[in-house]
């Protein structure tokens, strides 16, 4: 039995950077300001212990980010944390097509990397913490689910075994 086994986070180190900056230069003025001993009432003390709450949970969330994806002989099961709180199922036999997409194909034509929705269209939902691939489901209801992979080539591997065992459609 072959398993396909993936936890991505996000790895932007430039955006985890850009928001280092403003949660550093909000500790400053709070700093600064405990020497002053500000008043309770003090608006300006408040707006920035408010805009630095604000952007250290902002930063916290975006460090909690994960993409885990699991595909054995059940089926294909993922999770996008924090968006869902449970991981989620489909079995082969809801299944129509699965294979690997490549960026150049257009794997992210609504732009880069996250969690998205198409209700119109056929892009569908779309997960993807990084990398260029990605595990493309067709379901036989119709909609489309494209889960980010770095490990593409293990991935097509698994899904290859359980295609000709569950006689699925290959792109």
């Amino acid at each position: 039995m072959k398993v396909f086994v993936e936890e991505q986070r996000f790895k932007r180190w430039i955006l985890i950077s850009v928001m280092v900056i403003p949660l550093v230069g909000g500790i400053i003025p709070l700093i600064l300001a405990e020497n002053d001993i500000p008043e309770f009432n003090s608006d300006g003390f408040w707006g920035l212990t408010i805009t630095f709450i604000t952007i250290s949970l902002v930063f916290l969330l975006i460090l909690s980010v994960r993409l885990r994806t699991k595909i054995n002989e059940q089926g294909v099961y993922y999770r996008f944390i924090p968006n869902n709180f449970s991981e989620k199922f489909i079995p082969w036999d809801k299944i129509d097509k699965c294979y690997i997409k490549n960026s150049k194909s257009g794997i992210f034509g609504s732009g880069g990397y996250g969690y998205r929705m198409c209700f119109f269209g056929k892009r569908g939902l779309v997960m993807n913490l990084g990398g260029q691939f990605g595990i493309q489901l067709e379901l036989k209801s119709g909609k489309r689910i494209l889960i980010g992979t770095q490990k593409d080539q293990e991935a097509e591997s698994v899904l290859k075994t359980y295609q000709s065992k569950y006689i699925l459609n290959e792109k």
